[in-house]
């Protein structure tokens, strides 16, 4: 695993811009964690809303577009707590929020983790996957 991260981390740091990091990291590790969707979503302090910048397995042309309001659903509440969360089945968490324009399906199992700038969390990153695919996000 730690020669993935490091693979991810070299193709990251070659990319020209934001957006292609970004794309390269959903990417990289909905692979690597044999995830049906990774996606990234920043907090844009000003709108306070959590915006999806990246995405694999959901609609690209949700990208840039769709936006959850600060404290809602898992990835506010993993940017809250600026710690993991890893559920077996996130459909059942009082957060979780469905949202259709991404075209996502009845995702269960559920990895977000914050991604902090010292002191404050930037947003949220998560995977997720069909009930027979949450044993590789347990790490089983």
């Amino acid at each position: 695993m730690l020669d993935i991260l490091h693979s991810i981390v070299q193709a990251v740091n070659a990319a020209p811009d934001l957006g292609a990091a970004l794309d390269i990291i959903v990417k990289r590790v909905a692979q690597a964690v044999h995830a049906d969707v990774c996606s990234v979503y920043l907090t844009d302090f000003g709108r306070r809303r959590h915006v999806l910048q990246a995405s694999e397995g959901l609609r690209r042309e949700a990208v840039g577009k769709v936006s959850l309001p600060l404290h809602r659903g898992l990835i506010g509440l993993v940017s809250e707590r600026a710690e993991p969360l890893n559920i077996d089945d996130a459909t059942t968490h009082p957060r979780y929020l469905r949202i259709t324009e991404t075209g996502e399906t009845s995702y269960h199992g559920f990895l977000g983790v914050p991604i902090i700038d010292y002191p404050e969390p930037q947003g949220a990153g998560g995977v997720g996957g069909a009930p027979e695919a949450a044993a590789p996000l347990r790490g089983g």
